[in-house]
């Protein structure tokens, strides 16, 4: 259920399922004359704990609407702007280039009521997927902007289409009963945005990261970005913020998730930069926080390439086999990492700062021919592995070496060596008692299901221990929003002319991921469009 996948030192991301990150310039909050506080210099701010003031500008811009990052949101907001008349519409980013961010790199997107979708003989409907939703997330969210951005999904695939971006809808990969999934057949969506987007009017000012939103009497009249030695001033009429989350933010990654180590999948410009700038316009926060969890496969700080090209021992982790936690203790019902892992299933592995696999070397072997999936039997309920997992691991003994070299898998002769080695203290007790269980045909300490049950201690001359780490391709949560994505300050009044939208949309996102493919992308395009449309509305009034 993901779409967005970058490297780890780079920008990359999946598909099947939500995210879509929107992506990033980063922004700061301020204001004009008089709309920072009061101090001498930025020292003494920093004795203070008050934010800094914005710098003084070298240059000026004008423009009726400003927009905050260019990934999901951003470029569906200067789509929606552009189209009802908004006049000049700027968007600023952090981004080099329209390729450099989490947008262009998603794979897949959620929809329904399609063309698509009715060809292939889907009957889910908006109304379906709104309860759906918003059941899901147990009404935490704003359920009039849920509702307003899930009647958008269908008119986002229409937007795709008339910006040259072809899908095609994909399978229902983790067995939800219906499909709503439309994937990308085409590379550089952000080109194609970028192109069409020109021809609307709009301008795009990369390599400017946003450091302050420009305040006066109460309300949003610009930003300020930097460009090189530039500093600009943005004047505007109204400004939106989506510069796509936290992720790349390691500070306020710990702040949130303590010892926990979230490997992140998404772009590096992904640092909070948005929430940060409009929580000091007067915005607050909403408690809400989430991560889009990576659903490809386990990954791990030790090692620094891409999902799509990791190796493929990263697989392990999601076989639904015997997980451990740093003591060697099963955590969590493992088949929930091998069927629903941006979900429960993710959500569980942020309890452990780390968590292993472990496999007998007669198992691992085995998968040098042929596919775990196919090995324990092809189990029905394990639909997501017969398109994700159906092959036999490549490159094996090299990849396998390679993982060792690289510190996070480990092999001992006999479990206690094993224990020994990784610090797994009670893995020999929950290897035993884990194979009565296997033997038993019954999971009774988390409940897991049969077909996941396959014994570790089974004669083999070795045993393997896999380390991972959590992984994610963004952040949800961020500054609250009333229906309109207007950020709302601490009394629940909306802040004139400041808009929010994408994944730092604090209204917007439950935790853990929607259990609907595509969400997170989808949601950001349409909360984009339903910020647009509120600005343009707004630009009317004033």
């Amino acid at each position: 259920m993901n779409e967005n996948i970058t490297t780890l030192k780079l920008t990359r991301r999946n598909f099947l399922a939500g995210s879509a990150a929107a992506l990033l310039g980063t922004a700061g909050a301020a204001g004009l004359v008089g709309c920072a506080p009061a101090a001498k210099d930025d020292e003494k701010l920093a004795d203070t704990g008050e934010a800094p003031a914005p710098k003084e500008p070298t240059a000026t811009r004008d423009a009726d609407i400003v927009i905050v990052g260019s990934g999901a949101a951003g470029c569906f907001a200067a789509y929606e702007a552009a189209k009802a008349g908004a006049g000049s519409v700027l968007v600023v980013t952090k981004s080099g280039n329209a390729t450099d961010s989490n947008f262009n790199e998603i794979t897949g997107t959620a929809s329904v009521e399609t063309a698509a979708l009715k060809e292939a003989g889907e009957t889910y409907t908006v109304d379906d997927m709104y309860e759906r939703m918003i059941n899901y997330a147990h009404w935490t969210v704003n359920a009039r902007l849920l509702r307003e951005c899930v009647s958008l999904l269908p008119s986002n695939i229409d937007i795709f289409d008339e910006m040259g971006v072809e899908t095609m809808v994909l399978g229902d990969r983790y067995n939800f009963g219906f499909l709503n999934v439309h994937g990308f057949t085409g590379k550089n969506k952000g080109v194609n945005f970028e192109e069409g987007l020109t021809a609307l009017g709009v301008e795009f000012l990369y390599d400017a990261p946003a450091t302050h939103i420009l305040m006066e009497d109460g309300r949003a009249v610009g930003v300020q970005c930097e460009s090189g030695k530039d500093v600009i001033n943005v004047n505007a009429k109204a400004v939106l913020v989506c510069t796509g989350g936290y992720l790349a933010n390691e500070e306020k990654m710990a702040a949130e998730y303590g010892g926990c180590k979230v490997v992140s999948m998404g772009s590096l410009n992904n640092t909070g930069d948005g929430e940060r700038i409009v929580l000091e316009a007067g915005g607050v926060a909403e408690r809400i926080r989430g991560l889009g969890m990576n659903d490809i496969y386990g990954m791990n700080e030790k090692s620094t390439i891409s999902v799509f090209d990791a190796n493929p021992f990263m697989q392990l982790a999601f076989y639904g086999g015997l997980l451990t936690d740093p003591a060697g203790k099963r955590f969590m019902n493992e088949y929930m990492l091998a069927q629903e892992p941006m979900n429960g299933g993710g959500e569980a592995t942020l309890h452990e700062k780390c968590y292993y696999a472990i496999f007998s070397e007669n198992t691992v072997n085995a998968m040098k021919d042929a596919p775990y999936y196919q090995n324990i039997g092809a189990p029905a309920v394990w639909t997501s592995a017969a398109t994700m997992f159906n092959a036999p691991l490549a490159d094996f003994d090299a990849n396998l070496a390679e993982a060792q070299e690289e510190g996070w898998c480990f092999k001992a002769a006999t479990l206690a060596e094993l224990a020994e080695l990784t610090g797994l203290t009670a893995l020999p007790e929950t290897v035993a008692e884990y194979d009565q269980m296997v033997a038993a045909g019954a999971d009774t300490l988390f409940l897991k299901d049969p077909a996941f049950l396959q014994p570790i201690e089974d004669g083999s001359a070795a045993y393997y221990a896999f380390e991972y780490n959590p992984s994610a391709f963004n952040t949800f949560g961020g500054p609250r929003t009333d229906e309109n994505c207007c950020a709302l300050d601490a009394n629940s009044d909306p802040i004139p002319g400041l808009y929010v939208a994408g994944v730092e949309n604090g209204s917007l996102f439950c935790s853990p991921y929607y259990a609907v493919g595509g969400s997170c992308s989808g949601l950001s395009q349409a909360s984009g469009r339903v910020a647009a449309r509120a600005m343009v509305d707004y630009l009317k009034q004033a």
